[in-house]
């Protein structure tokens, strides 16, 4: 389905396509920062309703408390026939559905919540919710670990390595959306301060939600015989994602919150080069991490050949640099650095692995990278500065967006797609532009054409207009306002642009679902074509009855032996 990746030893931006779709969650990530958030602050999980009737059709409600607040989960569980069931985003029925409330939930509240969450986009919410949710079972692992539940057995550990989770979200919605509370009043009068941290909060209690509802529909099925799931074994059952082209666009529509994402992540490498030397139980450890993320991509499962291929040449590259480390004799740590470790996957293994490498070489050192985890949230105002020169300008693009003003847009190859919205579904979709109607709807996302034109324009322009200011430019050609606010916006937030063309025809968008998802804490890259993939969240983490400051951080790259 996709190209091989590039050659390693090639010096590649950061943030180009192919560098965006080989990243790997961190401490850094959303999912990491909230579980040791409640960790820290002692929150508490209470199940404070749970009607469901025996087939696991009802409401249940989960309150979590925190110091200052109480959050309810709402979750809706419905019978729907299997061939209603669907991932795509035009589906209009689900397995069950799920709301974030800010507070205790009313009767009036839960009544109303009851009748809209279903619905979804059809639905309404108020800005009391925080998240709106729905997913579907996984139906085979799902009917097979309630059939074993209920025998008293417990299920096959590869069998839910296989699939990795009952329930598989399709969305999962906050900020704004469908009346939801947005993030500037969310941040103000909730904890949930940094991005995504109530939506991964609300995954983390859908998970506990997905267990509940198999071990009640087991015990339901034959209640003399039934047992729950073992400690170890739902240890690595996940929550299942579906993530398609809805995502990708919020990379480029706020570009500064993308740079401090980028930014912190790479001040924590920063830090880390720094050091002198290394410690010789932080590189032990680095070594059981490297093994670790071997034994991880070897049981990871994915359909696309593409993936596997990319999987595969992570597995062998890891060789590589545990060879490095092992041929490193403890007295020549002294000599070594952090850094030299890092140099030496960037020049020889695949983008993939030196990402792995990376993100464990950032794992053994919290005091760094968690204070930077708990800052990642940035306004997105853009600006003009009228005084400025357009030859000022010219000097931004030549040094900042080389990459678009290198690129051939009268090669249809590179204006081959065309962003748009639905009008449906209200989701961001693709077309092709030379094929299918609708190119004047497009969504002024293509950041390298437009900056390419307006380059071209102001090169043919007499040297008078290059001294012209801003402000007087627009005044005469006011169409190029919007980019050349972006330009100037972003001189200082170099990580906040894609370094690609996304109109291009070979663009893969799952490159820019992939990063995004890194952030959050996805895990088990499953490409289900160029534009949409299956991920998993929290796999392997501690449920929260046994969630504690031991076990908070020991879950990446989680594998079936990591709960021995």
């Amino acid at each position: 389905m996709l190209e091989k990746s590039p050659t390693i030893n090639q010096s590649f931006s950061d943030m180009t396509l192919e560098r965006m779709g080989s990243r790997y969650p961190s401490r850094l990530s959303f999912s990491r920062s909230m579980l040791r958030r409640m960790v820290e602050e002692n929150w508490l999980v209470d199940r404070v309703k749970f009607d469901l009737d025996k087939d696991g059709y009802g409401t249940a409600v989960y309150e979590v408390k925190t110091p200052n607040q109480i959050y309810s989960v709402v979750c809706l569980s419905q019978f729907i026939p299997d061939e209603e069931r669907s991932d795509r985003v035009i589906a209009e029925k689900w397995d069950t559905a799920y709301t974030m409330h800010i507070g205790k939930i009313s009767a009036e509240d839960l009544e109303r919540l009851q009748k809209n969450t279903p619905h979804q986009e059809a639905g309404r919410q108020s800005p009391n919710e925080l998240v709106l949710s729905r997913g579907n079972k996984s139906v085979r692992l799902f009917k097979n670990i309630v059939n074993c539940l209920s025998i008293g057995k417990q299920p096959n550990l590869e069998e839910i390595n296989d699939v990795g989770y009952l329930l598989r979200t399709t969305a999962v919605y906050g900020s704004g959306k469908f009346g939801l509370s947005d993030f500037s009043r969310t941040r103000s009068a909730t904890h949930f301060d940094q991005p995504f941290r109530a939506e991964m909060l609300a995954v983390y209690i859908i998970r506990e939600f997905s267990v509940h509802l198999v071990e009640h529909i087991a015990y339901h099925k034959n209640p003399s015989e039934a047992v729950k799931l073992d400690t170890t074994i739902k240890r690595h059952i996940g929550i299942g994602n579906s993530t398609g082209l809805g995502m990708a666009p919020f990379i480029v529509k706020h570009p500064k919150l993308i740079h401090k994402w980028m930014s912190q992540f790479k001040k924590s490498l920063n830090e880390i080069k720094k050091i002198e030397n290394i410690d010789s139980k932080k590189f032990n450890k680095l070594n059981l991490l490297l093994k670790k993320s071997k034994s991880y991509l070897d049981e990871v499962l994915t359909t696309d050949d593409y993936q596997k291929r990319k999987n595969k040449e992570s597995f062998f590259d890891l060789d590589k640099i545990i060879g490095y480390c092992n041929s490193l004799k403890t007295a020549d740590l002294k000599n070594i650095r952090w850094i030299d470790i890092i140099k030496f996957a960037e020049a020889n293994l695949s983008f993939d692995a030196q990402e792995i490498v990376k993100v464990q070489i950032i794992e053994l050192f919290p005091e760094i990278a968690d204070p930077l985890a708990e800052d990642m949230s940035e306004s997105d105002n853009l600006s003009i500065d009228p005084s400025a020169t357009m030859n000022e300008l010219l000097d931004i693009i030549e040094n900042h967006y080389k990459w678009s003003i290198d690129t051939d847009f009268q090669d249809k190859n590179n204006t081959y797609l065309f962003w748009y919205v639905s009008e449906e579904k209200l989701e961001p979709r693709l077309g092709e532009r030379y094929n299918e109607q609708g190119a004047d709807l497009e969504q002024h996302l293509g950041v390298g054409k437009m900056v390419s034109e307006l380059y071209l324009f102001l090169k043919k322009k007499s040297p008078e207009t290059k001294k012209l200011t801003i402000a007087r430019f627009l005044l005469l050609h006011p169409e190029y306002r919007g980019i050349i606010r972006r330009i100037q916006s972003l001189t200082n937030f170099r990580f906040g642009e894609i370094n690609d063309n996304i109109l291009a025809k070979n663009t893969l968008p799952i490159n820019m679902l992939r990063f995004k998802l890194s952030f959050f804490g996805a895990s088990r890259y499953d490409p289900k074509s160029d534009r949409w993939l299956r991920v998993s969240f929290f796999a392997g983490a501690p449920f929260y009855e046994k969630l504690n400051s031991q076990n908070v951080e020991d879950w990446g790259f989680a594998t079936m032996n990591s709960y021995q």
